[in-house]
């Protein structure tokens, strides 16, 4: 999540450096904290948090400085302190909007769904035209199974900023999971048109071309998007899919094993390398990583389902059919056919 978390700081630098000030607010503060936005708008961090603890230093309740810090704890890969100056923040301005924006990428870097969509929602509410937070939220709602509801949020924000890539791309990628190609179609081509190097823009396309059945299109679009974006884990692991898909299995299972030096506290790090060493007939690897999977997020249908399918392929029925079963109980409705398969097969296997 990190480089999405960095492209959060981004996006707040003008709310951080031009926040209002109540009207006895120490002057030398709102000047310190100002500094402090344009140095952490230059990557100088060490001056950036110099100057926000200066800022404090003058006005100790002053919430923008404090989520400065934050911001600064986050660009170091730092989340944990980040996240207690996130929760200092708002402990001196529930009203602080930025705060419950960061706060809630921090929840959302750790699975942690409903939490963080808790905390879009109530930045929204400080702010409706608060586009980072809407645009969160719809994340927060795709990764939650809520299609319709990340479709709705990020229409409306496309309609109020139409101009915004980021928020066109995400639109076309939500569409692209609900099966509205064509309306996805569209919404790619318009981030495009706005920004035709954006990477989130070139993951819509990925995802759109994978639907259509077009995996090696879909490869190609994964890899501008990597072109722009080098360390997304997350493009990393869509590489990873997309080369099963082309055949590249060998590849993908060196991907695979690179992504698990590179983000060994990604759960879905081990679901891919599950998956892709069950296309290489390797059921006991397989075994091993969607365990793995399953040891970091305890709710992963979706791992659970390939270790289901690990263990069948090796002969132990009664705990690959265990594990059916449990995948059937946790599945959300995105996953309803999968479910609906695994059903039938637990009806039709007779049990050892």
């Amino acid at each position: 999540m990190l480089p999405r978390l960095l492209l959060v700081v981004s996006l707040l630098l003008a709310a951080l450096g031009c926040a209002t000030a109540p009207r006895r607010m120490n002057a030398r503060a709102i000047e310190f904290q100002a500094s402090g936005a344009r140095s952490l708008a230059r990557s100088d961090l060490d001056r950036a948090a110099g100057q926000f603890s200066l800022a404090l230093d003058y006005e100790p309740k002053m919430a923008e400085a404090r989520n400065g810090l934050g911001l600064v704890a986050l660009a170091r890969g730092d989340q944990g302190l980040a996240e207690s100056h996130f929760r200092a923040a708002l402990a001196l301005n529930e009203e602080l909007a930025e705060a419950h924006l960061n706060l809630g990428f921090i929840l959302l870097g750790r699975d942690e769904e409903e939490e963080a969509l808790d905390r879009f929602r109530k930045a929204l509410a400080i702010d409706p035209g608060y586009g980072p937070a809407r645009l969160a939220a719809g994340e927060a709602l795709a990764r939650l199974g809520r299609l319709e509801d990340a479709r709705w949020e990020l229409a409306k924000l496309c309609e109020v900023d139409p101009g915004n890539p980021r928020a066109h791309a995400a639109h076309a990628r939500v569409l692209a999971r609900l099966g509205r190609i064509a309306g996805a179609q569209t919404a790619a081509q318009r981030a495009l048109d706005l920004d035709p190097r954006l990477a989130s823009a070139h993951r819509a396309r990925a995802e759109i071309l994978r639907r259509r059945g077009d995996a090696a299109a879909a490869l190609v679009e994964i890899k501008a998007a990597l072109q722009e974006e080098p360390g997304s884990i997350d493009d990393r692991l869509s590489l990873v899919t997309l080369l099963v898909a082309t055949g590249e299995t060998e590849a993908a299972s060196r991907e695979a094993r690179l992504l698990e030096e590179a983000a060994p506290r990604r759960p879905e790090v081990p679901f891919v390398r599950a998956f892709v060493e069950l296309r290489r007939d390797r059921a006991p690897v397989a075994t091993v990583a969607a365990r793995r999977a399953l040891a970091l997020r305890t709710k992963y249908p979706e791992a659970r389902l390939l270790l289901a399918e690990a263990l069948l392929q090796q002969g132990q029925t009664a705990d690959g059919r265990r594990e059916l079963a449990a995948f059937v109980r946790e599945a959300p409705g995105h996953l309803e056919r999968e479910k609906e398969a695994a059903r039938r097969f637990l009806d039709e296997t007779p049990a050892p």
